[in-house]
């Protein structure tokens, strides 16, 4: 006897693919002039070679690489970010473990963070400016189309 399938929450129907794929695919049947190479500026992937002090350290923690960190990073990582960002800018204490999130980059933290704080009733309004970074089109799972200004 099969079992049936498990029903998949209807939101996931809702997803908007991640931006940079549909930049890619705008981008898949273009060919750059020879005499004019593009300057990426999709992506922001850095350009510069890696400084010394992080390949020594990265190569002297080896042994940590072999596991995936937890999402939300370790409980020392999200203290050192909160007394950098306290001694930095904050005027009161950061509460590592509910005000500090490690992130990748800002591609994930700016396409992630609309999915959370925009209404889903559609009544919020999202300004962006013209031009924008790509992923600003990632509109927060479909819920709000964004409005841009000059």
């Amino acid at each position: 006897m099969k079992n049936p399938a498990l029903p998949l929450n209807p939101r996931f129907a809702s997803l908007n693919p991640y931006p940079f794929e549909r930049y890619k695919g705008l981008l898949g049947s273009v060919t750059p002039s020879a005499d004019h190479p593009p300057i990426d500026l999709s992506i922001g992937e850095p350009k510069h070679p890696t400084p010394a002090l992080l390949r020594n350290a990265v190569s002297e923690h080896l042994d940590g690489l072999a596991r995936y960190p937890a999402t939300a990073g370790s409980v020392e990582l999200r203290e050192a970010i909160g007394q950098w960002l306290t001694r930095r800018c904050a005027p009161a204490r950061l509460d590592p473990l509910t005000q500090v999130l490690p992130i990748l980059g800002s591609r994930e933290a700016l396409f992630a963070i609309a999915q959370v704080v925009i209404d889903p009733t559609g009544q919020d309004v999202v300004v962006c400016p013209n031009p924008f970074y790509q992923i600003y089109g990632g509109r927060g799972a479909g819920r709000s189309d964004p409005t841009t200004c000059p």
